[in-house]
C-alpha cells in the first residue's frame, strides 16, 4: 500500500434517527418505522468517494426506497460532477441492504469485499440482476495506494472497514461497527439481533477503530474527529 489517496469526498453524509438514547428509553420501533416512512426520513448509509491510482473508488453505495421517483445518489454525484460509469471500484463494508442496494446503478465497477463466501456475494448480486465483477480482500492484502481494509466485525459477522492515508491523517470509513457520532460518544451500538450475543466483539472493533483513526466516517452520519483516540 502506498502513502496516501489523492482525494476524499463524501458524496452522501448518512442519516439515522435511532441513536442510543431512543433505544435507552425504549422508544417504540415499529412507531418509529411508520412515522420514518411518512415523513421520508429512511435512514440512509453514508457513501465515501476515494480517488486514488487514477480511480474513483465508492465506499458502500446506500439503497434507495422503492417509492422513490429519481435516484438521489445519482443527483449527489452529479453535484460532484460524477456519473455512475465514473466509479471504478466499489467496497462494501458489510452486506446489509442499506449499504450497498445501489450496486445495480455501477455496471461498469468491480465490487470487493472482505469476509463472506464468494458464494454468498454471487447469490446477492444475482438477486440484484447486477453482473459486476466481485473481488474479495483480505485485512494485510495490498489494495491501492493509501487504502487497505481491517475486520471489525460484531455489527455482522463480516464487518471491514477502510483506512484511508490522507494529508498525514487517517480517516476511517467505519460502517457500522460505528453507527453515527452519538454512537461513538456513549459507546453504544446498533441494537441488531447480534448485539448482546456480541458485545465484546463490537466493543473490540469500536476500540481497533478508535486506535488507530484520527478522524472517523462512520456509517450512517458525517465524519467527525476522533477525540477518544490514544485514552480509553
Amino acid at each position: 500500500m502506498g502513502d496516501t489517496v489523492d482525494d476524499i469526498t463524501i458524496i452522501r453524509s448518512g442519516t439515522t434517527l435511532r441513536d442510543p438514547e431512543a433505544w435507552n428509553l425504549q422508544y417504540d420501533d415499529e412507531e418509529h418505522r411508520g412515522w420514518e416512512q411518512f415523513l421520508r426520513t429512511y435512514s440512509l448509509a453514508t457513501v465515501t468517494l476515494v480517488k486514488t491510482d487514477g480511480m474513483h473508488i465508492l465506499i458502500d453505495t446506500a439503497w434507495e426506497p422503492s417509492e422513490a421517483r429519481v435516484n438521489r445518489l445519482v443527483l449527489e454525484l452529479k453535484y460532484h460532477e460524477l456519473t455512475p460509469d465514473d466509479i471504478d471500484e466499489i467496497f462494501v463494508t458489510h452486506w446489509h441492504g442499506d449499504h450497498f442496494l445501489n450496486i445495480p446503478l455501477f455496471s461498469k465497477a468491480r465490487v470487493f469485499y472482505a469476509g463472506c463466501p464468494a458464494r454468498s456475494i454471487k447469490n446477492r448480486m444475482t438477486q440484484m440482476n447486477a453482473e459486476n465483477e466481485t473481488i474479495k480482500l483480505r485485512e494485510g492484502e495490498d489494495w491501492h495506494s493509501g487504502l487497505s481494509i481491517i475486520d471489525t466485525a460484531g455489527h455482522s459477522d463480516h464487518d471491514h472497514s477502510v483506512l484511508i492515508n490522507y494529508r498525514n491523517k487517517v480517516f476511517v470509513a467505519a460502517g457500522d461497527s460505528i453507527v453515527s457520532k452519538m454512537y461513538y460518544h456513549t459507546e453504544s451500538f446498533f441494537p441488531n439481533q447480534r448485539m448482546e450475543k456480541h458485545l465484546t466483539q463490537l466493543m473490540d472493533s469500536f476500540h481497533r477503530i478508535i486506535d488507530i483513526a484520527d478522524f472517523i466516517i462512520p456509517g450512517h452520519d458525517g465524519p467527525f474527529y476522533n477525540y477518544k483516540k490514544g485514552i480509553h
